[in-house]
């Protein structure tokens, strides 16, 4: 058996009591504290994950909002890329494109009411006129006012055209200046 001896004063064992106690409580407290101290953490921890994942799902958001408007964008370039080429080819039909109304506006012009025309062709620049005359000064005189344009040359009248003197079959060819039909 034991026994005890009580040889404190009664002061000095409330003392010893309250602080037992005080580090019973603290201790008590500090277990109760410490679940909630891990718990705070783990949400701190889930909160930086968390932010983490948010930034890289904003950033694979904007990428893929530039990766959208890339693919526009290049669809636009594609866009335009084929509407150059289009007026590229019209711009070289156009720079190949001949106007000959113009030129059968002048020689519509040139032509006395005299002389028909029966047969018109062309190869190339080179026209083909056949037709009559009512006289051989008539055919001269078509001949003279083509000569005077400056969008015919080389008019050559056979010889053989110009040897009946009325009513006249003839055959005429000439060529056409490159300037002239691209002239609008």
């Amino acid at each position: 058996m034991k026994i005890y001896l009580d040889l404190l004063p009664k002061q000095r064992k409330t003392e010893l009591k309250r602080k037992k106690l005080f580090r019973r409580i603290l201790r008590e407290e500090f277990l109760f504290l410490l679940p909630i101290i891990l718990f705070i953490i783990i949400l701190f921890n889930i909160f930086y994950l968390l932010s983490i994942e948010r930034n890289a799902s904003m950033a694979a958001k904007s990428l893929a909002e530039s990766q959208d408007k890339y693919q526009e964008l290049s669809l636009y370039e594609e866009k335009f890329k084929q509407v150059n080429e289009n007026a590229s080819k019209l711009l070289k039909i156009q720079e190949g494109h001949f106007y000959w109304a113009e030129i059968f506006n002048k020689l519509s012009a040139a032509t006395p009411e005299e002389i028909a025309v029966t047969d018109f062709s062309t190869k190339d620049r080179n026209i083909y006129l056949v037709g009559k005359a009512k006289s051989r000064d008539v055919l001269l005189e078509f001949k003279d006012e083509l000569e005077k344009n400056e969008c015919y040359e080389n008019i050559n009248v056979p010889l053989s055209n110009l040897v009946v003197k009325n009513d006249i079959v003839f055959q005429m060819d000439f060529l056409i200046k490159m300037d002239c039909l691209k002239k609008k």
